[in-house]
């Protein structure tokens, strides 16, 4: 069965007449004539090749072909409509749409903790995903595979809109065992120092040492693994340093016994909103990365006090 060969409104007057089990009340319901009614149900016996209803009486009663496509097929309308009043009226306090978001460990920790509570409270029924981070992104925002992308700057392609977010400053940190340091550093100051660094999902390796990469003195670190906390754990035990942006070391620095020190004359990471063209007017889509923005300018320092 193609279903190119059935119209959308014959499913709609299937269901309409399953609910009421009249042609008279369905016809009310759907503001048509009874020969309208029948003929529609008619109509959908002859695509679909079966019988859906059986007289009895004043009323119509389902054959199990019927029983069996009712619910589905309900859904599936549902869903559509649904779907077609969100493109012009969302209300997220009632919604049940599912935003799926492609982020770096950076954004989840920066971004999550505060959409998630809010949510929470204003928006129970939105569901998120965190998607994988892709290389190649782009294509999954202009196909859909994702509503938006919190990333690092990046060039864009063509179908792709950026807005800045947030910035945040490189840090250097240290351990307890480190021959003391000064709470500023320079690019001299760090030129003999050994380095660890640790990877995210997207080589964000690279993203944070591309600051230095201008320098006649750039700090290629001598080990590197998997994740932060690991980094982290092994600074705050060893004589090794660690680049990192502040957020990471806000978040650790009550539980590790680590020293922050400022970088002068390093650029700081920022973090962008991404997303494809094909969303820019979806009214879900609109309201979701308005709220982006807003928890990002309210809640970023919030997020640092706390840590």
């Amino acid at each position: 069965m193609n279903i190119r060969n059935i119209d959308l409104n014959l499913l709609h007057v299937f269901v309409t007449v399953y609910k009421f089990k009249s042609i008279t009340l369905a016809a009310e319901e759907l503001h048509l004539s009874q020969p309208a009614v029948s003929n529609a149900i008619k109509r959908l016996n002859s695509v679909l090749k079966t019988t859906l209803f059986i007289k009895n009486s004043r009323y119509i009663e389902p054959t199990h072909q019927a029983d069996a496509l009712y619910v589905d097929v309900k859904c599936c309308l549902d869903r559509i409509e649904s779907a077609i009043a969100e493109q012009s009226d969302f209300d997220p306090e009632i919604s049940d749409r599912t935003f799926h978001i492609a982020t770096t460990n950076y954004g989840e920790i920066l971004f999550f903790t505060v959409l998630i509570p809010y949510l929470q409270r204003h928006a129970p029924n939105i569901k998120i995903i965190k998607a994988p981070l892709t290389d190649d992104f782009s294509q999954s925002l202009r196909n859909g595979q994702i509503d938006c992308c919190l990333f690092y700057d990046h060039a864009i392609d063509n179908g792709i809109q950026k807005e800045f977010l947030c910035s945040d400053p490189l840090v250097l940190v240290t351990g307890l065992q480190h021959a003391s340091l000064p709470d500023e550093l320079t690019f001299d100051d760090m030129a003999e120092l050994d380095f660890i660094s640790f990877n995210n999902e997207y080589d964000d390796f690279n993203l944070v040492f591309s600051s230095f990469k201008h320098t006649a003195h750039f700090p290629v670190p001598r080990f590197r693994v998997a994740t932060m906390w690991t980094a982290f754990f092994i600074v705050s035990t060893s004589e090794l340093v660690l680049v990192t942006p502040l957020l990471y070391a806000k978040l650790l620095e009550k539980h590790l016994p680590i020293k922050i020190h400022t970088l002068t004359n390093v650029e700081n990471i920022e973090m962008n909103l991404y997303w494809g063209d094909s969303m820019a007017q979806d009214a879900g889509h609109q309201w979701f990365r308005a709220l982006i923005k807003e928890l990002f300018l309210t809640d970023k320092n919030q997020l640092r006090k706390k840590n």
